[in-house]
Parts: structure tokens; sequence; C-alpha cells
């Protein structure tokens, strides 16, 4: 596939700050791996809003060249956890999807065949976010008279008004991918208590980062001088959040250089994961799990 130039419009140009402009970046990795020769992700709904917001968006995109090279692995991220959200949905005809953190992210719409009639699809995120989504006409899936819908919830995942009017009585798949480690640790844990108590049961799907992660990506953010956050959240052991509540059970843990795909990286990349696997610090610059949750009563 070639790359189109992007058409002209009369948007006004995007101007996100903090934690929330690297929803950008990972839209731009979703365009780019659209284009490449072999697509990991194939996400052609993220390369058109790409292609309209390209020129709108330049400021953030001089900033992203320091971060380009690692944007296959983001890519290779959201196909796994695609992966495991098709496994929950084809389990569960009859189901509640809370996407946090959504961004710019089309997965609704690249997961929709995959939903049953009886699937209500939530995206969350914070209000200049969905409203950044409508602005660009962001593309979504229609909801349908046999019983799928789909709707966005415009909300910080901190506050609590938006989770105490979700649907609940059925299975939920709760996914947030990036999320994690721009929380508090009290803020991430006490989250994770809440989607429990709400929904009872289902699946959590996330990544996060340990404290090794967190020290090197907070120093090269310092370096930069140019991106207005930092990392905070870091889990070592994914396995201890299950301490949070004895009904929260890890299934899975995937470390970076372990996920599905990533053969297909180009040579550079796979061989710069071979030296990592003997480096203590980079051996796991980044993890993605997979929780059960059974509220006890």
């Amino acid at each position: 596939m070639t790359s189109v130039p992007p058409p002209g419009n009369d948007m006004d140009p995007i101007h996100l700050t903090g934690a929330q402009e690297t929803l950008l970046i990972t839209l731009y990795g979703r365009w780019q791996d659209f284009y490449s020769p072999r697509p990991l992700l194939a996400d052609r709904w993220s390369a058109q809003v790409m292609a309209r917001i390209l020129d709108k968006a330049a400021e953030t995109r001089h900033r992203m060249r320091g971060v380009l090279s690692g944007l296959p692995l983001m890519v290779l991220r959201a196909r796994l956890l695609d992966e495991w959200a098709a496994e929950f949905l084809a389990n569960n005809e009859h189901a509640t999807v809370v996407h946090l953190a959504c961004g710019l992210d089309a997965r609704a719409l690249r997961l929709r065949d995959g939903c049953g009639d009886g699937v209500k699809w939530i995206d969350v995120d914070f209000p200049d976010v969905i409203d950044l989504r409508r602005r660009i006409e962001m593309p979504e899936p229609a909801s349908t008279t046999d019983g799928y819908t789909y709707e966005m919830v415009a909300s910080s995942v901190v506050e609590t008004e938006w989770l105490a009017k979700l649907p609940t009585g059925n299975p939920t798949l709760v996914i947030f991918e990036g999320l994690t480690m721009y929380l508090s640790p009290d803020d991430g844990q006490l989250l994770i208590k809440r989607l429990m108590d709400r929904f009872g049961s289902g699946q959590m799907i996330f990544d996060s980062m340990p404290r090794s992660t967190r020290f090197l990506l907070n120093a090269f953010l310092w370096l930069k001088g140019c991106w207005n956050f930092t990392f905070d959240w870091a889990i070592d052991d994914p396995g201890t959040l299950q301490e949070l509540h004895p009904g929260l059970e890890l299934l899975t843990l995937v470390r970076i250089w372990d996920m599905p795909g990533h053969e297909r990286l180009a040579w550079w990349m796979r061989l710069a994961a071979f030296v990592a696997s003997w480096i203590p610090i980079l051996r796991s610059l980044m993890q993605v799990t997979r929780f059960q949750f059974q509220m006890k009563r």
C-alpha cells in the first residue's frame, strides 16, 4: 500500500497537553502500520482518521521523532489486547465492553464483527478527548435494533459518577491500554476495586510497566524536555494485584518481547529484543496481562 496526502480541511489545529497528547502517538503508529508492507493490525479506520488530521497535529508530530522506533511494539500490544477481547466476545454473546482511555482508538470497529447481538460497548475518556473524537468525526459502529449498542462517556476514569451509570448484569470486559502508568498507585488500585464492585464478573485486560521502565522513560522525557507528563504507577509483578481482592485472578501475562507477532518486526528490532533479553533492566520493559474477576458474594 502507498500513503496518500491528507485532504485539506478547515478543522482547527489539534492541541492536546500532558498524557492525552500520547493518543496521537499511538494513532500515528497504527497509521504507519496500515501502510507498511506487512501490517500487524491493518486498522483502516485509524489510517483514515490520521490522514484527515495529519496536518492538524504538526506540533505533536515534531516531538514524536524520539519515539517512532517504539511504535511497532505499541501496535503489537494493541493486537494482543484485540485477540484477548475477541476470545471473550466469542464466549459471551451478551456482554458489556468498557474501553477505558479509548483515545482515538477504533477498537470498537476492529472487533465489531465478533460482537454478538447483546453486546453493549462503551468508550470512556476525558471530555476533551471525546469532544475531539466528535470533531474529527471518528468512525464508530452503529447501534442496531437487535441489541448491539455503542456509546461514548466523557469522564476521567478516576471519577465515580460515570461508573455508576454503566449497565450491569452481563459478563463485562474492561480494556485499558496505555493507562495504568499515568495513574497514581492509589488511583489505579482503587479503579480496579471499583470496577469489580460495579460489574461483579468478567475480565480486565491491560498493560503495565515495571519500575525500571518508569525510570528509563521518565529520564528520557526529562532529557527531551518537550513532553509535559511523567509516568507514575509501576507494577513489577502484576500477580501482586491479586491481593487487591480474593476474586481477582491473573490468567495470562505476556512480556513485551514475547508478544505474538514479534517475529514479523524489522530485523533490527528482533536483534534489539534478543540483546535486551540478556539485560535485566531491559528484559521486561512492559507486560500485558489478562485478569479474571468474580465477586465472592
